[in-house]
Parts: structure tokens; sequence; C-alpha cells
């Protein structure tokens, strides 16, 4: 049996992850992964910790993340605060662990630096970030963008999300991923300068690539992301939520597509990306926080 544990029991996700792990699909009323199961969870609160012992089942609740050690072959850090990933994950990183970090994958640069340069000594295998690089929307908008650019069709876009940079939870480092994640798998990671203003408590920000501009706007009001795509031949809207359902019941078909990259990554050792794109959100994220401090346009 593949013991896994969690850390961070302050969200959906640990039990979303636990849920689909540890208990029978409703669909088909099999285990998906018999091989593999969520043994330990720890949470600063204890609350959240036994509401998941109690309606799904782990074997224990950790008092304290060391107590993983020798319980467990593969982590899944999953705090809200993305400024307690390395404190959490780097331990585990550090004894050759495949570990898996929830967005955002770090708040700060040079900790996600040291995750990966960590790894890369070590050999830990690393996955992590948004859910929404996974979304059937996501790909069916990069499918339209990508044939659309072959065709000399496309000129920009301009995309909405969530992201509130007040938030408890690092301000805009708590949300934004899903967006800048997003707008990473659609039209890819050469991204040559970024602009940003905030206006009327939102946030907008406008991405240069090479031939074209995307336009990011941030709401932490929005609750429906969207895309508009300009082109030659016309224009198209879509929403990023239309094709999402799973089998297991409230939880996203997105969300189940992420643990099979975790339980893939942990049972075969193949990264579903490389080290380096896993900073590539937070590098666009710290950018964006940039240009709003500075007034200026950066340039990666």
């Amino acid at each position: 049996m593949y013991r896994i544990g969690i850390i961070g029991t302050e969200n959906s996700h640990a039990g979303n992850i636990t849920r689909i792990i540890n208990l029978p699909n409703p669909a088909t009323g099999k285990m998906k992964y018999p091989d593999v199961r969520i043994t330990g969870i720890y949470g600063p609160d204890p609350a959240p910790a036994q509401k998941i012992m109690d309606e799904i089942g782990v074997d224990y609740i950790a008092k304290d993340p060391d107590e993983f050690f020798g319980k467990v072959d593969g982590m899944c850090v999953v705090c809200r605060k993305g400024s307690l990933h390395k404190k959490y994950a780097l331990p585990f990183i550090e004894r050759g662990m495949p570990v898996f970090i929830d967005k955002p994958f770090t708040s700060n640069l040079a900790e996600a630096e040291s995750l990966i340069a960590a790894a890369k000594k070590s050999g830990a295998k690393l996955c992590g970030g948004s859910i929404f690089r996974l979304k059937q929307d996501v790909a069916i908008i990069k499918n339209t963008v990508s044939r659309m650019i072959v065709k000399g069709e496309f000129i920009s876009a301009c995309l909405n999300g969530t992201a509130d940079p007040s938030s408890e939870y690092d301000g805009f480092f708590f949300y934004s991923p899903h967006l800048v994640e997003s707008v990473l798998e659609i039209f890819g990671n050469d991204v040559k300068s970024i602009i940003a203003f905030d206006k009327n408590g939102d946030r907008v920000s406008v991405w240069f690539y090479e031939n074209f501009q995307i336009t990011l706007n941030f709401s932490k009001s929005n609750r429906d992301p969207a895309v508009l795509i300009y082109g030659t031949k016309g224009n198209i809207y879509r929403d990023f939520n239309n094709t999402d359902a799973g089998t297991y019941g409230d939880i996203t078909l997105s969300q189940e597509l992420l643990v099979d990259n975790i339980v893939n990554m942990m049972r075969t050792g193949q990264m579903p990306c490389s080290y380096e794109n896993l900073a590539v959100p937070v590098k666009m994220i710290s950018a964006i926080e940039e240009s709003i401090k500075t007034g200026k346009e950066i340039f990666l």
C-alpha cells in the first residue's frame, strides 16, 4: 500500500483528495486507487482534521508534521497560505519524498526556487499548482487559440477571474494562481513583460507576448471566470466552468484529474511538468505585485 499524508486541513482540498483516494467511486462502486491510501492528516486546527477522520476515514491525525516521517511514502501540502508551504514541504523534499504542493506553490519566488533546488538535489519529485490548468474549458480555449494563431486570425484576449489583494491568506497570491495558470496554459510561458494597475478595489494586468497582448482582470467579487477572444473573423466568449462535472458528487472533474496527477507521480516518479514550470506562476504573480508597487512595466 502506498501511504500518503496531508498537511493543511483549513480548506476543502484536503477532504476532496482524501475522498477520491480513500472512498469508492460513486459511479462505479470501486476504489479508484486500490493500492493508495491517505493514511494521516495534520492541521493546526484539530476540528477540520477530525471531520475528515469521522466522515471519510484516515488512520491517524498527526499531532506534529514530524510524526509523518517513517509513516508515509509521499506528502500533500495544501495549506491556504503559500507562505507556509516551504516550511511544511521542505523536510520531506530533503528526504527525497514526492510532494504535491497546492496553489500557490509559494507566495515568494525565492522560496519557490529554494524548494526546486532542494528537490533537484535530493531527487524528490514535485507537482502542484492550480486545478484550472486541468479544466476542460481551458483545454478547449487553448485549442481554439492555437488554431487561430496558426491561421493568423488571433488578435488578443481578455480574461477575468477572482483575486483579493487584501485576502488574509497572503493577499493576491491566494486566488490569483487560478487565472494566472489558465493564461500560462492557454498562451504559454514566454511572457516578455507585465504591467498592472489597481483601480476601484480590483486589479488589471496586461501581459505582453512577442506578437500579442493578454489582459487579465482580477476582481474579489467575481465568481464566474471567463475569456473573450478577439479574432480577425469574429470574437469568441467562453466561461471556464461549463464542462467540469466529476463522478464524486460535488467534486469537479478537474479535481479528480489533479488527484490522478498526484497519484501517478507518486507511483511512477514521472512529474506532470518540469521543476522550472512550477515556479513560473509565482514569477508572474510576483511581477504583477512589483508593477503595482513601482508603477512600472516589469520585463521578464
